[in-house]
């Protein structure tokens, strides 16, 4: 009878449709992706990230859609409207880009009218760089998909760093590991940030690989091939619309610039961190599929338009500088005159009170006065008299 049993079990769970693969990490397939399409039947997105009913896509035509049905690894989305982009701040002063070491980068052809050209930015600025999952990798350049410790996407996120050194912001590139690659690596990369969050960075980027097809993430941008990015905002946590407000300006930007370099906007569930801070990003650099030198080559196409929309911090007024950064106040040589005076004021009113007590008299006061004058301060400064 028991082994009856058994066989019918088994027999039942052969049965049973295989879930998407999502044990080892709530945000991600452990294995393909998922495919998400509009009403008509077209692709608008492939992602290695779970799809959940709920969740919002805006695609590189910045058309806004909702997910409302999920089945397998098949999504369905419909049409919400066109999504405005948010504006570059105007205040940014706009400058001739910053050519890096091997050579200009040509402009992205565009109409000139369009163009912001990013400026310098202030060593202050402090821009802050971490990794969840260490281990995503690009197959062509490292061989395979994930390399535990020590995954291609440090090298992705190492040649952001460079550039937007060589654009004058100051970076702090965090390297530490986080692995696995559970469902408990954004805990363990929670306290990376938190730990980053004390320097003050003006922002933050946790650098990804997504899972797709090659297809969705192989882009030309200059003449030179590049991997397309993913901007993922988080949907539980209290910054969400500012978080998705700073990734639509994020995008305007890399428009603006680098037309079809950023692929969408997924606003997915849960919170990668992003609770924390309003102006961090998670950030998917091409495909497991993408080579490591055309991720690369995106990063550092990322990097020339931060300036576009992080903006220099405001000059520090002398009066909130921080303690010992403006050196010793300047003196009030006015009122240290006064103080003198009112010192040597306060001891001679002291002393002529002390003698008219004494002697009981203001004429046998002056009296004493003299005599001491005559005596006591002659001894002490002059020459000694003779016995």
């Amino acid at each position: 009878m028991g082994r009856v049993a058994f066989y019918l079990a088994l027999c039942l769970c052969l049965a049973t449709p295989l879930a998407p693969a999502e044990a080892a990490d709530p945000h991600e397939l452990t294995a393909g992706y998922m495919t998400v399409a509009d009403e008509r039947g077209a692709v608008i997105l492939e992602t290695g990230l779970i799809v959940r009913p709920g969740d919002m896509f805006i695609g590189e035509d910045n058309r806004l859609y909702e997910i409302n049905a999920v089945e397998g690894t098949l999504a369905k989305a419909r049409f919400l409207r066109d999504e405005p982009l948010a504006a570059l701040d105007a205040s940014i002063p706009v400058q001739a880009p910053v050519p890096p070491p091997g050579g200009p980068v040509p402009a992205a052809p565009v109409a000139p009218d369009t163009v912001r050209t990013p400026s310098p930015a202030p060593p202050q600025q402090l821009i802050a760089i971490y990794y969840t999952h260490n281990d995503e990798s690009y197959i062509p350049t490292d061989g395979k998909a994930t390399i535990n410790g020590n995954g291609g996407i440090f090298n992705v996120g190492g040649a952001f760093a460079r550039r937007l050194i060589e654009l004058g912001y100051a970076v702090e590139n965090d390297q530490t590991r986080h692995d696995p690659h559970d469902a408990n690596a954004y805990q363990r990369s929670r306290r990376t940030f938190k730990r980053l969050l004390e320097q003050g960075p003006a922002a933050s980027f946790d650098i990804h690989r997504d899972s797709a097809p090659l297809s969705s993430y192989q882009v030309t941008i200059d003449g030179q091939p590049a991997a397309k990015m993913l901007l993922v905002v988080g949907r539980q946590n209290q910054n969400r619309q500012t978080t998705l407000n700073y990734a639509k300006k994020i995008k305007a930007a890399v428009d603006s610039r680098y037309k079809g370099l950023i692929r969408g906007i997924f606003i997915a569930h849960g919170n990668y961190n992003q609770d924390l801070s309003p102006r961090t990003m998670l950030v998917e650099m091409g495909t497991q599929y993408n080579s490591r030198d055309a991720a690369e080559r995106t990063a550092a196409f990322f990097a020339d338009t931060v300036p576009l929309f992080l903006a220099p911090p405001p000059k520090t007024p002398v009066a909130a500088a921080a303690p010992g950064s403006e050196g010793p106040p300047a003196a009030d040589e006015g009122g240290f005159v006064r103080d003198i005076v009112n010192i040597v004021a306060v001891l001679v009113a002291g002393i002529a009170g002390f003698l008219f007590i004494s002697t009981g008299s203001w004429r046998e006061a002056r009296r004493k006065l003299a005599r001491f004058r005559r005596l006591e301060f002659t001894n002490f400064l002059g020459k000694k008299r003779k016995e």
